[in-house]
């Protein structure tokens, strides 16, 4: 297995490669990675939201593309949903996340940016690796 710092390395190259313009369904699939790895401690609080976007916006470099208006838009609307309903929300989020499993690309622009924001504060706990691991399952990559 690689190490944390091998992985993030990995997924700032797979996103520096990235020159496209960042489609709704990539956008959709990307707040719902978020959305699992925000909720991936149990819980989720407002603050934790107003804290996940700050993470992802100091990371402006890295997600060259990414319009961070569209995405705070689409990230609190499905962060909502959490609160509303837990369980539903999180079905909805990892369904959001599958809906770019059949684009290599895409399905790899959506995992390395989950892998990039659980090692954002430069620890991955247990309950961040289970996230990854629904997101990889929702995606169809290996284990």
């Amino acid at each position: 297995m690689s190490s944390p710092d091998e992985r993030t390395a990995y997924a700032l190259a797979t996103w520096a490669r990235f020159d496209q313009t960042v489609s709704e369904e990539l956008l959709s699939a990307l707040c719902g990675a978020f959305a699992v790895v925000a909720v991936a401690d149990g819980e989720l609080a407002r603050s934790e939201v107003d804290g996940f976007l700050d993470v992802l916006k100091t990371k402006s470099d890295v997600f060259s593309g990414l319009d961070f208006a569209r995405l705070e838009s689409a990230f609190r609307d499905l962060t909502e949903a959490l609160f509303s309903d837990p369980i539903e929300g999180k079905r909805r989020a990892l369904d959001l996340v599958a809906g770019v499993r059949r684009n290599p690309q895409w399905r790899e622009l959506v995992h390395t940016a989950a892998r990039i924001a659980t090692e954002a504060d430069e620890r991955v706990r247990p309950p961040e690796e289970a996230a990854i691991s629904e997101i990889r399952e929702a995606l169809g990559l290996d284990r």
